[in-house]
């Protein structure tokens, strides 16, 4: 019996469409399937999950943001926004004409084609999973989490959810991620729910717990430690029940944020065997496709960026430990802490170490040891701040579930993951394969699933170069 988080899909064939920075233009994906003809399609953040409300609630700075990247705006609309002010060094010159503000301008534009799928008026032809980017409106996302908004095909990937596709043969590919962006300094703030408990309210829906799923402010989305926890627990929940199927699936690991960039999302990565990172990319103009021995020096070249990340989170949990526990002693579902201790947990678990040696010297970590590939620690291990919450807080919640963690942490097989830690990071450190994916309007990627086989194909405008021959005309 598959746990709740998990949705089984079926398909005959296996051509998958990867795609990016959609913005909103979502019948652009039966446009797309027209021309491609994939079995089905995988978007990387920054979908448009914006409603009509949406431009009312956003902070001017973001709106701005999704306006000058909108596909569905016209041109000179947007370049007159772009004029309503001037910045010079500390000063910001506003137009004369005071009425003339970015959301009057806004009245009656459709920045998204949202509502058009809601209301039934436009359909999705074929399944598309997606997850949230960062320039989204969080009240409409919490809107799909708590089942209020559904779109026909419309599968998004979260971190309480995992979708799995059936192949022929036997095979399958899960598709598992975490939407919006990743910043140290965020990880421990929930952002603001813009009145949307009494949304809940006023739609009879009670909320599972007194967080919101989806963190961050309308138009700006970011990961918080809840939400890794949540994720980390859902694919140990299927892996714990279904360890073959799990094991012999093609993981696809989907971030808005390239992991590779971003080491707490590698290392979610590495710690779940994932086979491909899909993301968002820089607004590139070609797609990017390598693994990390391709660009990195050396094996511990390539873990020094971990050591340092894991440092990075030490000091901010050592700051804001104390007044983050205050607040999750004040929430009645214990479920919140254990996330919180879970992620912390897998974090903790990070080898603090840089360079060889020609022993046969174990890592050194805060907590645990991994015994392949020799290394030195790199800072004393007294020295290193601990990822954890306090012992009072566990007992102060009195919950058995709470309590036996270090049990729960062994039946999912955690300390037998954290022993290899090391092992894994050397094959996902050769094996492991990362896609970048340009925006939609520059190109797109197809992976194309045959006999057990992975082909690629990518497609991209590139890069103009005709205004080198306008300068040698001159």
């Amino acid at each position: 019996m598959l746990p709740p988080e998990v949705r089984i899909h079926e398909t005959s064939s296996a051509r998958i469409l990867f795609v990016a920075d959609i913005r909103g233009n979502l019948s652009h994906f039966n446009t797309l399937a027209n021309q491609y003809n994939p079995d089905f399609i995988v978007h990387t953040g920054n979908f448009g999950f914006l409603d009509n409300d949406s431009v009312s609630r956003i902070h001017e700075s973001y709106l701005r943001h999704i306006v000058e990247f909108s596909p569905l705006l016209p041109q000179h609309l947007i370049l007159k926004i772009s004029q309503l002010s001037k910045v010079s060094g500390d000063s910001v010159h506003h137009l004369s004409n005071d009425n003339v503000n970015l959301k009057n301008l806004l009245l009656n534009q459709n920045i998204s084609q949202l509502t058009k799928f809601l209301s039934g008026e436009l359909k999705l032809n074929i399944p598309v999973y997606t997850i949230y980017g960062m320039c989204e409106d969080s009240n409409v996302i919490n809107k799909f989490r708590y089942g209020i908004y559904k779109i026909p095909n419309l599968n998004i990937i979260d971190d309480s959810t995992i979708h799995l596709v059936k192949l022929p043969k036997d095979q399958s590919i899960l598709l598992s991620g975490i939407g919006g962006s990743l910043s140290y300094h965020k990880l421990f703030h929930q952002g603001t729910s813009h009145n949307f408990n009494d949304l809940l309210l006023d739609s009879k829906i009670t909320p599972y717990s007194d967080l919101l799923p989806i963190s961050g402010d309308p138009g700006n989305i970011w990961i918080t430690i809840l939400q890794i926890g949540k994720f980390i627990q859902s694919l140990f929940n299927f892996a714990e029940s279904n360890p073959s199927q799990y094991n012999n699936s093609i993981k696809f690991f989907i971030t808005h944020q390239s992991p590779t960039r971003e080491p707490l999302l590698e290392h979610l990565s590495i710690f779940f065997k994932m086979d491909y990172t899909i993301s968002n990319s820089l607004h590139f103009k070609y797609i990017s496709s390598y693994n990390s021995l391709t660009v990195n020096p050396s094996f511990e070249s390539f873990k020094l960026k971990f050591a340092d990340s894991r440092m990075k989170l030490s000091k901010i949990w050592a700051k804001v430990q104390k007044k983050y526990e205050r607040l999750l002693i004040q929430i009645p579902n214990d479920q919140i802490a254990r996330y919180v201790d879970l992620a912390l947990t897998v974090y903790d678990k990070i080898p603090i170490s840089t360079k060889a040696t020609s022993t046969n010297q174990s890592f050194s970590t805060s907590n645990s040891t991994s015994t392949s590939n020799s290394s030195t620690p790199l800072f004393p291990n007294d020295d290193i701040p601990s990822l954890s919450l306090s012992s009072s807080l566990l007992q102060s919640l009195q919950s058995s579930e709470i309590q036996d963690v270090n049990e729960n942490l062994n039946k999912h097989e955690v300390n037998l993951v954290i022993r290899h830690l090391n092992d894994l990071y050397y094959v996902a450190f050769q094996h492991s394969w990362h896609y970048n994916i340009c925006d939609v309007s520059h190109g797109q990627l197809i992976l194309n699933f045959d006999d057990g086989k992975v082909s690629m194909e990518a497609t991209s405008n590139g890069f103009d170069f005709n205004y080198r021959k306008e300068n040698t005309a001159m």
